[in-house]
Parts: structure tokens; sequence; C-alpha cells
């Protein structure tokens, strides 16, 4: 189920409900992919900004047939 509303979420949380890294949620919001604010020197992320009712999954970022680790020397990019 969705969640909405414009509640706000502490980046680790945000970073396990993308399944990715705290580094990377703030270069997401640096890069305003996700909305957010610094609140007392630590950050919080728009929780309607996460979009998890359209997260991608890997198999939509990787092209078919390729791993993803090859850099692109086997020839599949």
């Amino acid at each position: 189920m969705c969640k909405s509303g414009s509640s706000f979420v502490p980046i680790a949380e945000a970073a396990q409900l993308l399944e990715t890294t705290e580094m990377r949620v703030l270069m997401m919001l640096k890069k305003n992919e996700l909305q957010g604010k610094m609140d007392d020197d630590l950050w919080y992320v728009e929780r309607s900004s996460l979009q998890l009712c359209a997260k991608p999954k890997a198999a939509d970022i990787v092209k078919p047939g390729c791993g993803g680790g090859c850099g692109g020397g086997c020839g599949g990019h």
C-alpha cells in the first residue's frame, strides 16, 4: 500500500524504503530527485517524493542480457 501526505522521514528510513544507501539519498536530494529539509543538522525526506508506488527495480535499469557489472566491455552496451 502506498502512503501519501506531506510527512517527512529521516534519511535512514528513506534509504531503507528505497532499498539504497543514505549517501545515495543525499545525492538524490542534492539533484532535486527527492524533496527534503534539514532540521537541527539532520536531513528529512518528504515521504510523498519517494514515489514508492512506482519504485524502479534493477531490471528496469539494466539492459536485457547484461549483468550490469561488465563496464561496457562485453559489447552489450
